[in-house]
């Protein structure tokens, strides 16, 4: 863990910047309770061209929130930073949950993920938003690297089930529409 005080340690001493604690306080706060990609989801199922990509999105959600916050959170119980270094300073109001995995991070990654696998262009952005949100998290001093490095695998790999279990709901054993021979 020493190491991960460094990282985060050295960020605060190197990084902070008020431009870039505007934009760290912005995409952290875009994710809490992972109301963005809600949202997103949302609008993709009401969206037909995008309906497909709103149906994995939110099986994406639903298995990130079980696995992340009824899960993993519980079991591994990991102390945030900013209470083990009450020195620091936060931007944002204090979460009270555990630390590993970042949630904001493995639900990033796992939207990503089957927005990645139904469009390459759009998955490319939303990776790139998803590695800024697992960098606000450090920054902000909400989070170890590796709450962020595992939840960015955890959410990859999340997403690519997401997607598949869709796909084998939807193309390989339903029918979506009855054909009169």
């Amino acid at each position: 863990m020493d190491w991960e005080f460094t990282v985060l340690n050295m960020m605060q001493k190197y990084l902070r910047s008020p431009v870039l604690d505007a934009i760290t306080i912005t995409v952290s706060t875009l994710g809490k309770l992972g109301l963005i990609w809600i949202v997103m989801a949302i609008i993709c199922l009401i969206t037909k061209k995008y309906r497909r990509l709103g149906t994995k999105m939110s099986l994406a959600l639903i298995l990130t929130l079980i696995n992340c916050s009824f899960i993993l959170k519980p079991v591994v119980q990991r102390i945030r930073p900013y209470i083990l270094n009450p020195n620091i300073q936060l931007m944002l109001s204090p979460e009270f949950d555990t630390s590993f995995p970042s949630g904001h991070t493995f639900f990033a990654f796992s939207t990503a993920t089957v927005c990645f696998m139904y469009n390459k262009k759009l998955g490319i952005g939303m990776y790139i938003f998803a590695l800024a949100m697992a960098f606000s998290r450090m920054y902000l001093y909400f989070h170890f690297p590796t709450d962020v490095i595992f939840g960015a695998i955890f959410g990859i790999i999340t997403g690519i089930i997401a997607g598949k279990l869709d796909n084998y709901i939807f193309e390989d054993h339903i029918p979506l529409t009855s054909k009169s021979y």
